[in-house]
């Protein structure tokens, strides 16, 4: 787009700079021979010349307004084009907020979830070494059941 834009520009430049050129030629001829033709309207030769001096420059003002609203067509397209650009860079804008937010609602769901797995952890093991330490009790305490219960030897007596 933007060589488009160069090449466009070189090519409106080179046909200002062409008629620029010309201009000053054609100027001075039509001065000379409008000066030449009113002093001797007459002489066929020097209407000829006031003529096509004078058509001369008619065509370079007729190029340079062609070439002037070419430009500003050409301009009123590119702004447009830029309005047309302006519109989907604030849509984007808008999506990428969007899309910002969800990225950050991802993430907190995601540190959100690591932080369960480490609560869920953290439960799971309390709960292993509250286990072990229930099956030790209930192991102690059946032993010691079992002593208080057991029933007491004999004792011989010898007479």
């Amino acid at each position: 787009m933007e060589n488009i834009l160069i090449d466009e520009a070189k090519q409106f430049d080179e046909k200002i700079n062409i008629i620029k050129t010309q201009f000053f030629s054609a100027l001075d001829d039509f001065k000379k021979y409008y000066v030449y033709y009113n002093k001797n309207p007459e002489v066929n030769e020097f209407q000829n010349y006031y003529t096509n001096s004078k058509s001369q420059l008619q065509s370079m003002s007729r190029d340079l307004f062609l070439t002037t609203n070419n430009i500003n067509k050409y301009i009123e397209n590119l702004d447009k084009n830029m309005a047309s650009i302006g519109v989907k860079l604030e849509d984007e804008k808008k999506l990428n907020q969007e899309l910002m937010k969800k990225l950050s609602n991802l993430e907190n769901t995601q540190n959100g979830s690591e932080i369960l797995i480490d609560n869920s952890k953290d439960t799971y093991n309390k709960q292993y070494y509250y286990n072990w330490e229930m099956f030790i009790g209930v192991i102690i305490i059946s032993k010691i059941l079992i002593n208080l219960f057991k029933p007491l030897p004999m004792q011989v007596i010898k007479i």
